[in-house]
């Protein structure tokens, strides 16, 4: 796997320049400390998000960061004017998918160590994320954390995929697989047979084969944030 971008060094530094703990940072958020963690660790892209950047803007000059630092993480200079979030003295979840405010939707993964993949939640969910517009009124509906570089660049790690368990499974839609032990791995769906079941992985290019006894279920992925 890749190393880290510059840009995940760079927050690194900063929050510890911030006198803060990874935990601080992520309870502030309103996030899981695994989600805060993949911008730190594991993050590759050229670029934070800019929601993202605004909110620990603000928590890092609170401490003493210098003003605008943060933000060059999302690729805003100094002299750009950046509009303050509202009652910014509030801490509160930042949103990466300002669509709505319904923070209902569970998110059924944990991270997995060592493997292209994660776990499915099999017990209750640990964290809510706000519900896209596509998924109100779908009740079985819930989000995953893509993990590993295996879905690059179409999906990386850390971003938040939505999830409906109603829509059908169609050649080339892109699926998160459940397996009979609770591991999970997102694909490209191809075809099905009557004993195997065929995905594509995109980082590297690869086609494999499933057997189909040891998958208990595919969903279909219906949006994700951060997408590329």
């Amino acid at each position: 796997m890749s190393e880290v971008s510059e840009v995940a060094r760079r927050l690194k530094e900063l929050r510890e320049q911030a006198g803060l703990t990874m935990r601080a940072v992520s309870d502030s958020l309103g996030w899981s400390l695994t989600r805060y963690q993949h911008y730190e660790d594991r993050y590759k892209r050229k670029y934070l998000p800019f929601e993202l950047a605004r909110a620990l803007e603000e928590m890092f000059v609170r401490q003493g960061v210098v003003a605008g630092a943060v933000l060059q993480l999302a690729g805003i200079e100094g002299s750009q004017n950046v509009a303050p979030r509202a009652n910014p003295g509030a801490a509160r979840p930042v949103s990466l998918n300002a669509a709505t405010a319904q923070r209902d939707l569970p998110v059924n993964s944990a991270f997995r160590e060592g493997w292209d993949g994660f776990w499915f939640v099999a017990e209750e969910a640990k964290e809510f994320v706000e519900r896209p517009a596509n998924l109100r009124g779908v009740a079985n509906a819930f989000a995953l954390y893509a993990d590993g570089d295996g879905m690059q660049p179409r999906y990386f790690a850390g971003e938040l995929l939505y999830v409906n368990p109603n829509r059908p499974i169609t050649p080339n839609c892109f699926v998160a697989v459940e397996f009979n032990d609770g591991r999970g791995m997102v694909r490209q769906f191809l075809r099905r047979t009557h004993d195997g079941i065929f995905v594509r992985r995109l980082h590297p290019d690869q086609e494999a084969r499933l057997p189909a006894a040891e998958v208990k279920r595919l969903y279909r992925i219906t949006g994700s944030t951060e997408s590329a």
